[in-house]
């Protein structure tokens, strides 16, 4: 998969969660298309922290352990319920980042060479 496969998939994964969540809150904001925005760059994390150089780049960052990890913090985070705006902006900017970086970690593994377990 390339960049931009990567970036569209993500953002228009969150945009249309974001805004499926809005219409059965009966709201209208600008969270579809700014997390959309934010899915697109979030999703390139995976390939900031292990450059695409060689074909063997994926290690740590590109595992199914460290999506494992990313699920557990993803858990914790939706499950915390904050009591002030600026909480309610991070949980939220955190679950579209973390879900933008599980993107691109799901259409990796669709690849041949899918994600090693662990890595190096």
């Amino acid at each position: 998969m390339n960049a931009a496969a990567h970036q569209w998939t993500a953002a228009l994964t969150a945009g249309l969660m974001l805004h499926a969540d809005e219409r059965t809150r009966g709201q209208v904001t600008a969270w579809p298309v700014a997390g959309a925005g934010l899915a697109a760059v979030a999703t390139n994390l995976p390939d900031i922290l292990e450059p695409a150089l060689n074909p063997h780049h994926r290690q740590f960052f590109h595992s199914l352990a460290f999506a494992g990890l990313l699920i557990a913090g993803g858990k914790a985070l939706y499950d915390w319920q904050p009591e002030t705006d600026e909480g309610r902006f991070w949980r939220k900017a955190g679950l579209i980042g973390l879900g933008a970086y599980l993107c691109h970690l799901a259409l990796d593994a669709t690849t041949p060479r899918s994600l090693p377990l662990l890595g190096r």
